[in-house]
C-alpha cells in the first residue's frame, strides 16, 4: 500500500511538472508570428470618432506573442522633399506580449491656432502619445497603407498609415505595396508614415 501511495505521488508530481513545462512554453515561445491588419469601424463607432475632434485616424488590429527578448517600437517618421528627417513619437517597452485584436491607431487633427500646427496622436496597446507639428502645407492626402493582413518580419518597419502635404497646386496620392515605403513620398514637401518595428529589447 505504501508502494502504491509513493507511485501515485509520484505521478502526480510528474503530471504537475509536465503542466509547468507547458505553461513556461506558452509564456515564452520558441518562435512567434505576429501580423497587423486593419480595423474596419461600425457605424456607431465612426460617429463616436467623429465626436472627438480627430479629423483623420485609421485603426489596426495586432495579433500575435512576443518572445520576452522581443519588443515592438511605434513610431512616425518625418519625411521633407522625399528625404527622411526624423522619427517621432516613438515608444517602445512593450508590456503586453500576448496580442489578441489589440487596437493600435495613427491620427492627425488641424490644430486651429494660427501657428498651423498639427497634432499627430499614435495610439499604441498600452495608451496614447501626442505631439504637434508645425507646417504651412495647403494640401494634403491621408490614407492607409495596408490592404490585408501583414505579417511582420523582425527588424523590418511596416507602414501603415501615411499624411502627404504640398503648398503646390496637386500631388499624387501616397501608394506602394503592403506596409511598404509608399511612392509619392517624393513628390511630397512633408509626409508623416506611422510606422511599427519588430526588434530586440534596447
Amino acid at each position: 500500500m505504501r508502494h502504491f501511495k509513493g507511485y501515485c505521488l509520484f505521478l502526480l508530481f510528474t503530471l504537475l511538472l509536465t503542466g509547468c513545462v507547458g505553461l513556461e512554453k506558452e509564456i515564452s515561445p520558441s518562435s512567434t508570428k505576429l501580423t497587423i491588419e486593419s480595423y474596419n469601424m461600425s457605424d456607431i463607432e465612426s460617429l463616436l470618432i467623429s465626436k472627438t475632434g480627430v479629423e483623420h485616424i485609421e485603426f489596426f488590429k495586432l495579433n500575435g506573442t512576443l518572445k520576452e527578448d522581443d519588443d515592438l517600437q511605434y513610431s512616425v517618421d518625418v519625411f521633407e522633399n522625399g528625404k527622411f528627417k526624423e522619427e517621432v513619437l516613438k515608444t517602445w517597452g512593450e508590456i503586453e506580449t500576448n496580442h489578441k485584436d489589440s487596437i493600435i491607431s495613427f491620427g492627425i487633427s488641424d490644430n486651429g491656432e494660427d501657428n498651423h500646427s498639427l497634432k499627430l496622436i499614435n495610439g499604441i496597446p498600452s495608451g496614447l502619445a501626442t505631439t504637434f507639428y508645425s507646417n504651412n502645407m495647403t494640401m494634403y492626402t491621408f490614407r492607409n497603407l495596408i490592404d490585408e493582413k501583414v505579417t511582420l518580419e523582425k527588424n523590418k518597419p511596416i507602414y501603415l498609415a501615411g499624411w502627404l502635404g504640398t503648398t503646390k497646386n496637386e500631388m499624387r496620392s501616397a501608394g506602394g505595396e503592403n506596409g511598404e515605403l509608399p511612392s509619392g513620398i517624393e513628390e511630397s514637401e512633408l509626409a508623416f508614415l506611422y510606422k511599427v518595428l519588430w526588434t530586440e529589447k534596447e
